[in-house]
């Protein structure tokens, strides 16, 4: 068996587990149709919080350890995330459409409950979007491997694709980083150090994708089982959003082509790792603009 087929195998056992976390957007592809609604002013703020959350997610849970040897290293992780989904997240300032006032409305964000109802003239009245992802934190599944150590550097490889079930989004989603070991060139230290880079695409359903990038430092001290460690990061993620406005007036449709950047740039972690041979187990706590808890299982050498 090579470690392709091992690792599709292993993926195929998260795929459950991303199909839950992402069940709501269903075959209604309710989230899909709420953006379609909203116009270029509106759509970045209504999904900026979940930008915040999904990258918050994605750029999370790489390693346990800063320790990379020259030992051979291959494992399989299944990573959990969740983001921490706080009140500031379910609302945002809007503009109704013409011809009501223009003029900012407090509304549901794509977390948030139902949209604000705006009066107009002439009796006519508009409602924002309501909230699609009704929840307190944001969770997400994602496989990885790990191959190394060759010359003190690990490869990092996450990659998942979906299509063809009309009760789930196509899901795409691919990335790549490296990490390296740095006590080579200090000399004896009381902690190991390393650094890592990363990039993730991620795509959803037709209209939604999303780049993440990141650098980090780290640092680790091992106590026989048991790995403490902490570090820093930063980060940058980008989505774009593309799609047909529809309008309910029925006006000409017209096209949107979009980008917005993460609220997200730094984040610190700290966090322990279960070192049992064959199995790994790892848990962090991420602080940023969002606060995000990762943790994983993993099964390698």
């Amino acid at each position: 068996m090579n470690i392709l087929t091992i690792y599709q195998k292993g993926a195929s056992l998260v795929f459950a587990l991303i199909v839950l976390f992402t069940y709501p957007l269903n075959a209604q592809n309710q989230l899909e149709d709420a953006i379609r609604q909203l116009s270029a002013d509106n759509v970045s703020g209504y999904m900026q919080p979940f930008l915040n959350g999904f990258s918050g997610n994605m750029n999370s849970g790489f390693s346990g350890s800063a320790k990379i040897d020259d030992k051979f290293t291959i494992r399989i992780d299944a990573i959990g995330m969740a983001t921490m989904i706080g009140s500031s997240e379910e609302v945002y300032n809007a503009v109704p459409p013409s011809p009501f006032a223009q003029q900012p409305v407090r509304t549901a964000t794509v977390f948030g409950d139902q949209g604000a109802v705006v009066q107009g003239p002439e009796g006519l009245s508009y409602k924002f979007q309501n909230g699609q992802l009704d929840m307190d934190y944001f969770p997400l599944v994602a496989p990885q491997l790990t191959i190394g150590n060759f010359y003190n550097t690990q490869l990092i490889f996450r990659f998942f694709t979906y299509s063809g079930d009309s009760d789930v989004p196509d899901i795409d989603m691919i990335g790549l980083g490296l990490r390296h070991g740095l006590n080579q060139y200090f000399g004896e230290l009381p902690v190991d150090i390393a650094a890592g880079v990363f990039f993730q695409s991620f795509k959803i359903g037709d209209i939604i994708n999303t780049n993440f990038f990141s650098v980090n430092g780290m640092a680790s001290k091992e106590f026989s089982l048991l790995t403490l460690y902490g570090g820093l990061q930063f980060e940058y993620s980008n989505m774009n959003l593309n799609y047909t406005l529809s309008s309910s007036s029925g006006d000409q449709e017209s096209e949107v082509d979009l980008s917005f950047s993460s609220d997200n740039y730094i984040r610190a972690m700290a966090g322990l790792n279960l070192n049992l041979g064959v199995v790994h187990i790892r848990t962090d706590f991420n602080l940023g603009k969002v606060s995000v808890l990762s943790a994983s299982i993993g099964f390698g050498i």
